[in-house]
């Protein structure tokens, strides 16, 4: 890993389990002291003593029970992670939960947390750290959103929403702390298996499942792959980061053939309901 983490002092949310917890275990590896939160205690205890087993000498290792969704809890666990830290060097904005379902189908309340969590939840934490990396006049600030953060398809309408706004956010976000010399950058992972995407999978439309199994463009990728490739990016200049070949097509393709990208994923959806009609003569 790269010399790039020695002694970096870094905070992650959502990091008691699934990309956060591997990017934890990958930095106390790599030299770093690392601080990470959650909602639950117990997770956050055991992922403590796990990276204290595999971290350097000297280095700090803490969390911070919290719910990114609350303001004011936020910018009270920012105050600790500073102090406790003795600063910050990168902060990687990693919370956030999918929800699968038809538009139709989904409570007002679903698209309403979804928005609170994976946006506001990122919005909350980097508006918490801004003054300090302004100060600082360095850093690197992290979000983590999706490749769904640049397209979509059936099902995903409001998981997508929040992910797009990420995005959206991001990169104004990054021309102003540019101007202080702090790095903003998106990254943007794959289908990864996850303890997240086993709860996604078990209310998920079944032409929505029969469309990923079915696609091309879909590849589900480990934690320590995706972990690894987004150690590999930050230190880079570019602000975009995606894993492996089939991240990098469906973002490449999107980018400059949107049209066509939408062609594609329209057959898949209509292959998808050819099949679960040959399967049990309906979509549900």
């Amino acid at each position: 890993m790269s010399k790039y983490y020695q002694g970096k002092k870094v905070f992650i949310t959502g990091g008691s389990a699934g990309i956060g917890k591997g990017i934890a275990i990958a930095l106390a590896k790599s030299g770093a002291s690392v601080m990470i939160c959650a909602r639950g205690k117990s997770n956050l205890d055991a992922t403590v003593k796990e990276l204290k087993s595999v971290g350097s000498p000297g280095a700090v290792f803490d969390y911070v029970v919290l719910d990114v969704s609350d303001k004011k809890q936020v910018q009270a666990a920012a105050k600790k992670v500073l102090k406790t830290l003795g600063g910050l060097d990168v902060l990687i904005c990693n919370s956030g939960y999918a929800q699968a379902g038809e538009a139709s189908d989904l409570q007002d309340h679903a698209f309403r947390k979804l928005m609170d969590v994976n946006f506001f939840g990122h919005l909350n934490v980097a508006l918490a750290f801004q003054d300090h990396f302004r100060a600082q006049g360095k850093g690197d600030i992290i979000f983590l959103a999706s490749t769904l953060a640049i397209f979509s398809v059936y099902g995903y309408g409001a998981y997508s929403a929040s992910k797009f706004a990420i995005s959206g956010f991001a990169q104004a976000f990054r021309q102003e702390m540019m101007l202080h010399n702090v790095k903003v950058k998106l990254f943007l992972p794959p289908t990864t298996n996850t303890p997240g995407l086993e709860k996604e999978n078990e209310d998920k439309p079944p032409i929505s499942k029969e469309m990923e199994m079915g696609s091309s463009l879909n590849k589900v990728h480990s934690i320590e792959s995706v972990s690894k490739a987004i150690l590999k990016w930050i230190p880079n200049r570019k602000f975009f980061g995606y894993t492996g070949w089939d991240s990098w097509l469906q973002y490449s393709l999107f980018k400059h053939f949107p049209e066509f990208t939408l062609k594609i994923a329209d057959s898949e959806l209509k292959a998808a309901q050819a099949r679960l009609k040959k399967k049990n003569g309906s979509l549900k």
